[in-house]
């Protein structure tokens, strides 16, 4: 796909409905605190949180990948956000612009065609969560990653797991899945567990391996949907992250 076909893919208005910071990150009160939810965005922003907050410097550099929204700097605290200078790049322009209240600097970038147009190791921290599904090229992405990551900054990296508990039984029950059969998903174009991820990022430590959403039965993921305790999903996400609907991966230069 040329690079004009593929940044009208992600101009069309279909893709541009989905508003992270409006449509899953709602109040959660009385019984619905007991149920899972999609806990993506709330746990990569608290993880976040605490790596800005582990810095001795006033100022910190981060580079968010893919940042659509800017729904991680969004759920920052006051504090943080002023520690932190973020550049973001996107391949949506129209993306860009809900979120560059949070951002020093915003940039249209294709990364399946050019490369992260920052010198090397100049960020402290590099975030990169739910794109690498989307690029044709993920190992291009994530050594671009490190390039402009500075010695003893921090890679974070959320992706859907190919080796979930909801993907591999629908598979075995009616042999597909919304989250990888085409038309369903018409957004990821390529697959990772763990074991993919590593391969893939040269020279750099993990310090921190989770799942994310666990057990977490949607009609957008799952044949049907079934109602699952939050309990059983933060015991998953710590204790079975590579049965997961998502997972996180930080690391370290």
């Amino acid at each position: 796909m040329r690079k004009t076909k593929l940044s009208k893919f992600y101009r069309q208005k279909n893709r541009l409905v989905y508003h992270p910071r409006k449509d899953l990150l709602a109040d959660r009160k009385g019984i619905k605190r007991l149920i899972s939810f999609d806990d993506r965005f709330l746990t990569v922003a608290r993880k976040l949180e605490r790596l800005i907050k582990s810095f001795s410097k006033k100022k910190i550099k981060l580079l968010d990948i893919g940042v659509g929204d800017a729904v991680y700097e969004s759920l920052l605290s006051k504090k943080s956000q002023e520690m932190t200078q973020v550049y973001g790049i996107d391949i949506s322009k129209e993306q860009l612009k809900r979120g560059k209240k949070y951002l020093k600097e915003a940039k249209v970038i294709d990364l399946n065609s050019e490369k992260i147009p920052y010198k090397d190791e100049f960020f402290d921290i590099v975030i990169a969560s739910e794109i690498l599904e989307h690029v044709f090229y993920p190992d291009r992405v994530l050594a671009e990653a490190s390039r402009v990551l500075k010695k003893n900054g921090y890679l974070i990296l959320t992706y859907p797991n190919s080796g979930s508990l909801q993907l591999r039984l629908s598979l075995l029950f009616i042999g597909s899945s919304p989250l990888l059969n085409y038309p369903a998903n018409r957004e990821h174009i390529r697959f990772f567990n763990k074991a993919n991820i590593i391969k893939m990022v040269k020279g750099l430590e993990i310090v921190q391996y989770r799942g994310l959403g666990s057990f977490l039965f949607g009609k957008w993921n799952f044949p049907f949907k079934i109602i699952t305790p939050r309990v059983l999903q933060v015991f998953g996400n710590k204790f079975l992250p590579n049965l997961a609907l998502g997972n996180l991966l930080i690391f370290k230069r």
